[in-house]
């Protein structure tokens, strides 16, 4: 029987970035997993064929540079590109409503679905 200092479950970003601060200073550590692939929100995934995204687009903010330094996640290929869209969520009818940056460009985007909620944006 194995044995182990910790465990962690749940392999997403928040579980991964804790195993690897345990591993760093030592302890055996098992990390554990429903999901076929580890990264939580940190996966890229295909949600309909040719279109992918990472959810972690959102969190960024979460990632902190000192827990991206201390694990040296950019020497493992993490990158962070700029987006003028903060929000993008397509809409079952086909139309899509983005939410950008640029207030302006908010506004217009949400009066295409409602003026009166457009005006309020601001």
């Amino acid at each position: 029987m194995k044995s182990y200092d910790a465990i962690v479950i749940g392999a997403g970003h928040n579980g991964l970035v804790a195993a690897t601060y345990l591993a760093k200073a030592g302890r055996k550590v098992l990390v554990v997993e429903q999901r076929s692939m580890v990264g939580g929100i940190a996966v890229t995934e295909e949600f309909h064929p040719g279109f992918r995204f990472s959810s972690v687009v959102s969190g960024a903010g979460s990632l902190s540079p000192e827990v991206i330094a201390d694990l040296g996640l950019q020497q493992h290929g993490l990158e962070f590109l700029p987006s003028e869209a903060v929000i993008f969520a397509p809409q079952p009818d086909g139309s899509a409503l983005t939410i950008w940056n640029d207030t302006a460009r908010t506004v217009q985007e949400i009066e295409r679905f409602s003026a009166e909620d457009a005006s309020h944006y601001p």
